[in-house]
């Protein structure tokens, strides 16, 4: 499955909010801007593929809204590989078990703010929790040795997931990011393929943030 007519919209309108929004935050310090760099590590449930075995790239751009002082809201745009694999390896190697899953993932995170200090006359907090839905859009799948190869048409094209996470400033501008995200809705479309009822994705991720 590709389509990238909705991943290139997509690019260019974040492109366009993270303008407007760099432009603004020199005068107003409501709204902030970043960009994540990070990986999943994911699994499926139904594939008899165990563990989170499957690495891939999270990355992409941060807008960041404070409601209060200890209250964020925040929208990222990411590119998010995610699926599964029988062992764990970097590289796309014909003998494993696999399935691919590439995203573009817009998670909604509300923020809880704790541990506030002073560095070189700059005040942050320390920690970050963290939890929200996101909207993924799949722009390519694909199944390698396993009972899903060549039905990669029948993968849903959107996930809705829940996310629960934390994080840890280091600084004002740099902070690490963990969190877990279940998906809501099914990997298949209903009714069209095996395993309709058990096929759901989950992963880890870590990210790296820079914040302007």
């Amino acid at each position: 499955m590709t389509n990238f007519s909705p991943v290139i919209r997509i690019c260019a309108i974040t492109f366009l909010f993270l303008m407007v929004v760099a432009s603004s935050s020199a005068q107003d310090r409501r709204f902030q801007a970043g960009i994540l760099l990070g990986f999943n590590a994911s699994q499926i449930t139904g594939d008899d593929l165990w563990g989170y075995r499957k690495a891939g790239l999270n990355l992409g751009f941060r807008i960041n809204t404070i409601i209060q002082p200890r209250i964020d809201v925040s929208m990222d745009i990411l590119y998010s590989q995610r699926g599964a694999q029988s062992s764990f390896s970097l590289d796309n190697s014909e003998l494993l078990s696999r399935i691919n899953l590439n995203y573009i993932e817009v998670p909604i995170i509300f923020h809880y703010k704790d541990w506030e200090i002073e560095v070189d006359k700059t005040s942050f907090f320390r920690m970050d929790f963290q939890a929200g839905l996101a909207y993924g859009r799949l722009f390519r799948g694909r199944a390698v040795n396993n009972p899903f190869e060549g039905q990669e048409n029948l993968f849903n094209s959107n996930d809705v997931s829940w996310l629960i996470g934390a994080g840890y400033h280091s600084s004002a501008h740099h902070s690490f990011h963990f969190r877990y995200t279940s998906s809501i809705n099914l990997l298949f479309n209903d009714q069209q393929a095996l395993n309709v009822n058990s096929l759901r994705g989950f992963f880890l991720t870590l990210q790296y943030l820079y914040t302007f």
